[in-house]
């Protein structure tokens, strides 16, 4: 065993998900002995429910694609630990990951301060390996809310908040408005803020205002509010979506994305209308460019991906992302009608499973093949069966597999169809282990 997979192994045995959180400070003690590594970095926070990842990838696009240097932090990760740490898109080499392990570590003993969270270390980590890497401009997703995570103990210079759903109600509450304030709370100053919290043509109002009046106590001039934007999908072909959209600041005539994620034209709306703030003096011309050939690079793994031909995968595992990734799949359909449609549905227990599986009961399903990841969250199968039964149509063929190997035989059976897998990034990072790494 190498010392990084020895490390690995001791930083994934932490527990991921706790009610208990640390207080800020306890990060922010480790985040001054090693010299506050953010500091002299442009920093740019995402929040939201469903999208922020999306946001933060075509972030750091677009300002790698204008030659800064940019760090960005994501989660989860879906095989291994150093998807997580990124610069310029390339995931951190093991020997980063090694030395800025050691360097918590030594903090960590000569300060006799508490163990961080497997969160907060991996956040500090990356902070470490930026600084190592000589990162201009740092782009953080937000793990879990916004108040409390870990990627609020330092200050941003742009905050951007996506779409807003029921999730992780148990660590964040069970209201809107609960949710909502808890991901506001990354605004901690007067920097910019730029938020899309609903789907186009159905804002969510109590999001919209939570955010504002987060925004207003904090002294935030600017405001900025994509639910006003309405953009218009113009044309969806094998290799991707064209759309266009006018914001306050300029129009943008069918922009590529190399995607058949529908939802994934909202999220590059907001984080084209994020850029420019982070661009000021740009012309509006070289912006565009900018802005188009970063996209045409966009790529997200476990996002609507096509990981074999007429087989994607998605890592929806709310009713809101269910919705989203219904209406592409209906779109799909609609392109291809003679082909049949076939789901492998894997979830977490904690989830709202009657709610997901309802949102994607809309699609013309053939099959429906029930399966769970390994893990010990994942949902059992006859825990899922009973709702599915009570819930797809009655010419929905309902079948079960124990483990997504077994589901993935059974798929096969159904000869030129489209199958999609979804429930759970868990499940969707098993996938991708499954066929990337054997």
């Amino acid at each position: 065993m190498t010392e990084y997979e020895q490390i690995a192994g001791e930083i994934l045995s932490i527990p991921k998900f706790t009610k208990e959180k640390h207080d800020l400070a306890i990060l922010r003690a480790y985040l001054e002995a090693l010299g506050n590594p953010e500091q002299g970095r442009r920093v740019i926070h995402v929040a939201g429910t469903n999208g922020k990842g999306s946001v933060t990838r075509m972030l750091s696009g677009f300002l790698q694609q204008s030659g800064r240097r940019v760090g960005s932090f994501l989660s989860p990760h879906l095989v291994r630990m150093n998807e997580r740490i990124r610069i310029n898109g390339r995931e951190a080499e093991d020997a980063s990951i090694v030395q800025a392990y050691h360097a918590l570590e030594q903090i960590r003993e000569e300060k006799a301060l508490p163990q961080l969270t497997f969160f907060e270390l991996l956040f500090a980590m990356a902070l470490v390996i930026f600084r190592s890497e000589g990162v201009e401009d740092i782009v953080l997703e937000t793990g879990l809310g916004g108040r409390l995570d870990a990627t609020t103990s330092i200050p941003a210079d742009l905050y951007v908040i996506t779409e807003i759903g029921m999730d992780h109600e148990e660590y964040l509450g069970d209201t809107m408005e609960s949710i909502a304030s808890e991901k506001a709370g990354i605004i901690t100053g007067d920097s910019p803020v730029v938020f899309h919290t609903g789907h186009t043509g159905s804002p969510n109002e109590t999001a919209d205002r939570v955010i504002r009046e987060r925004a207003e106590a904090f002294g935030c001039g600017t405001v900025i509010n994509c639910n006003e934007i309405d953009p218009i999908v113009e044309d969806v072909t094998p290799y991707g979506i064209d759309f266009s959209f006018r914001n306050d600041y300029d129009r943008y005539d069918y922009v590529f994305l190399p995607t058949k994620a529908l939802y994934q034209v909202e999220n590059a709306v907001t984080a084209i209308t994020a850029v420019r703030l982070l661009f000021p003096d740009m012309k509006k011309q070289d912006l565009q460019e900018l802005i188009r050939n970063s996209l045409k690079e966009f790529r997200f793994e476990g996002r609507l991906e096509e990981m074999r031909p007429g087989l994607f995968a998605d890592g929806a595992h709310n009713p809101s992302a269910a919705r989203q990734l219904a209406g592409s799949v209906l779109r799909m359909a609609g392109e291809e009608p003679g082909r049949k449609l076939q789901l492998i549905f894997g979830a977490s227990g904690d989830k709202r499973i009657p709610e997901v599986l309802k949102e994607l009961s809309v699609c013309p399903w053939s099959r429906v093949i029930l399966t769970r990841y390994e893990g010990s969250r994942s949902a059992s199968v006859e825990e899922v069966r009973e709702t599915a039964g009570a819930t797809f149509s009655e010419g929905t063929m309902i079948l079960t597999a124990e483990s997504l190997g077994e589901a993935l035989q059974e798929a096969e059976k159904m000869k030129e169809g489209l199958t999609f897998v979804t429930g759970s990034l868990y499940l969707v990072g098993e996938l991708r282990h499954m066929l990337y790494t054997e």
